[in-house]
């Protein structure tokens, strides 16, 4: 499974996100379509959406309306997107 994958699960399971649209165009910044198209040539985040998807979860962790399992959902997907830039991409070190 790959990190767009469990990222994509992780949001829907704790409510955060509906559709694979929906993650595309709102957590990762990128066409409706983007998702699909990742998972058809297997793909993972590249450096710009993996950072625009950290960027959208670390804005909702600020939320005053967020209930403890999605604070926690927030909390382990950052850590993974953070994990997976400075390991795959050098990056956020």
């Amino acid at each position: 499974m790959t990190l767009v994958e469990q990222t994509y699960s992780e949001l829907r399971e704790a409510g955060l996100v509906t559709t694979r649209e929906e993650f595309s165009t709102q957590f990762v910044g990128k066409n409706s379509n983007w998702y699909s198209y990742q998972l058809h040539v297997n793909r993972d985040f590249s450096v710009s959406a993996a950072v625009h998807c950290l960027r959208a979860i670390k804005q909702l962790e600020n939320a005053v309306t967020m209930q403890g399992k999605q604070r926690r959902s927030l909390a382990h997907t950052a850590q993974l997107l953070c994990s997976y830039l400075r390991e795959q991409h050098l990056a956020l070190a």
